[in-house]
């Protein structure tokens, strides 16, 4: 099963009109960590665990530090994410 949900497409009146021909819009920050990160790092940590990982760890504090928290936390798995200072 997969961590992410579908998500919807949108047509941008103001793209297309300025491109002339439709322009669509995928909101992923609709996703539950917010960012389109999920869909590959949840495929990896589902993977992973499906493996027997027993704990994650990311070395972002960004958008992928933030999905795979989200993917640890629904796989019952410990995450830890490093955040560099500067």
């Amino acid at each position: 099963m997969p961590l992410h949900i579908p998500t919807p497409l949108i047509e941008s009146r103001p793209l297309s009109l300025s491109a002339g021909r439709p322009v669509w819009l995928k909101l992923e920050a609709l996703q539950p960590c917010g960012s389109f990160k999920l869909r590959g790092v949840g495929h990896a940590c589902a993977t992973h665990h499906a493996r027997g990982a027993r704990h994650f760890v990311s070395s972002s504090g960004g958008n992928a530090g933030l999905a795979v928290a989200y993917a640890g936390r629904k796989l019952g798995v410990p995450v830890t994410v490093v955040v560099p200072e500067t």
